[in-house]
């Protein structure tokens, strides 16, 4: 049973998951895993983009597909791999049915993930689900009499909390911060521990908060008013995402942080002789400010167009410019096919426009003759002579992505689709999500 290091692209859903009924192909199982999951596959998702990376204990264990040559089926891991693969493209949802709150949260996630956290995965080959079933029996019906895995009881996480540094500054900020009750509601849902974790174990950067770790507790010789502005400051950064995992992963990064911390980073001067471990202050020690108001959260409303009132093009072509005109006020609820198809139109003139202008041919030579480029080498063409002309890759990665998914909105297929195929309709969403990942190509085609 060789262990592997396999990429998100070798790998398969199982169709056999016990976890659901059999499965028709892919999408079907990753449909049935998110009804199964519902809320706990974001609650996974958070895990991995907040903890950078899966659980280094846990393996996938792979069997070897018999109908796909190099690829492997994941008979343990289904819920983990389908969150990887969300993460890594949330285009793999178009066509499910998935709640709106639970797309939402895993589209959002999906922007901080870094696949180089879990990728290569960590597989361990078994020649055949006999031979797997008896490990994956062991995982998930208990104990077994000491051969699965055996709960702490009370005193033993008791002992594992107690010499854990950064659970006690969590607790040292929750029990004397002055929190919200907003921020301590988050910080018992889900809270990056392993983050604050990495934090107060690099030396570099508990010099700059006047701590220090002895004999597995947090100690200092600042007054707890003094130890609290700081630590108080980087829990409400860490529970309220404004700095996430993979800012701070290296030590210069996490130096870097702290050292913007400014007004909240204690007065080394007030230090004195005495070493006091943060877990002993007690209420008396602190002069607390009064916990701010939480801000009012900004409400959100949903455009009515395909194109963002604060998009504007250059576009010289008179006939574009009316397509243009008309993409900006058809009404997405009352048109989506008009919406849709005139977007595919947009498209294509938009791009033979430039090229024209670059002198780029629209054509290639086959042993045939001359042949129209297909709009996806024309959409590729434009790019990349958009980026020899000195704009930054990364302000493309819409569009390069889009042409590259075939599950992406933006795809020449699924376009084409809109237009030709008489049972793929266009959801209002789609489209809104297809033209904001193409916008920056289109202002570069339309200087």
């Amino acid at each position: 049973m060789p262990a592997r290091q396999l990429k998100i692209a070798d790998l398969l859903l199982d169709l056999e998951n016990p976890r659901i009924s059999n499965a028709s192909g892919q999408k079907d199982v990753l449909q049935k895993i998110i009804e199964d999951q519902d809320t706990k596959l974001i609650v996974l998702a958070e895990s991995i983009v907040e903890d950078g990376g899966l659980n280094p204990m846990d393996r996938l264990l792979v069997i070897k597909s018999p109908d796909t040559e190099g690829k492997y089926i994941v008979i343990e891991g289904n819920r983990r791999f389908a969150a990887i693969k969300i993460l890594n493209s949330p285009a793999v949802l178009t066509g499910l049915e998935v709640r709106a709150p639970i797309q939402k949260r895993l589209e959002a996630l999906a922007t901080e993930f870094d696949l180089s956290t879990v990728e290569p995965l960590d597989c361990f080959e078994v020649k055949d689900r006999a031979e797997g079933a008896p490990w994956i029996h062991m995982r998930h019906t208990g104990e077994n009499e000491g051969r699965g895995i055996v709960d702490w009881n009370s005193v033993a996480r008791r002992r594992f909390i107690g010499r854990d540094p950064a659970l006690q500054a969590l607790d040292f900020v929750v029990t004397h911060g002055g929190l919200t009750d907003d921020e301590k509601e988050k910080i018992g849902t889900r809270f990056p521990i392993t983050t604050l974790d990495r934090l107060l174990s690099t030396p570099a950067v508990r010099a700059k908060l006047g701590l220090e770790i002895k004999d597995q507790k947090l100690v200092t010789k600042l007054p707890a008013d003094q130890v609290m502005k700081a630590l108080r400051r980087i829990v409400r950064d860490l529970v309220n995402k404004d700095v996430v995992v993979t800012a701070i992963k290296k030590v210069p990064q996490q130096v870097d942080y702290v050292s913007k911390l400014k007004g909240d980073l204690p007065d080394l001067a007030k230090k004195s002789g005495k070493e006091t471990s943060i877990d002993t202050f007690a209420g008396d020690d602190f002069k607390l400010p009064t916990a701010p108001k939480p801000k009012p959260k900004p409400k959100l409303t949903t455009r009515k167009v395909l194109i963002p009132k604060d998009c504007h093009l250059n576009v010289k072509n008179p006939k574009i410019a009316e397509i243009f005109k008309e993409l900006r006020s058809l009404q997405l609820e009352d048109y989506p096919h008009a919406v849709s198809v005139l977007f595919r139109v947009f498209l294509e003139q938009s791009v033979d426009d430039y090229l024209t202008r670059s002198g780029i041919s629209l054509t290639v030579m086959t042993k045939g003759g001359a042949k129209d480029r297909s709009l996806q080498d024309k959409v590729k063409e434009a790019a990349n002579d958009i980026i020899a002309k000195g704009t930054p890759k990364k302000n493309l990665d819409g569009i390069f992505k889009a042409i590259n998914h075939a599950e992406n909105p933006l795809h020449v297929q699924t376009l084409n689709n809109y237009v030709h195929n008489r049972f793929f309709s266009p959801t209002e969403r789609e489209l809104r999500v297809a033209w904001d990942n193409a916008q920056p190509f289109f202002e570069k085609l339309w200087p």
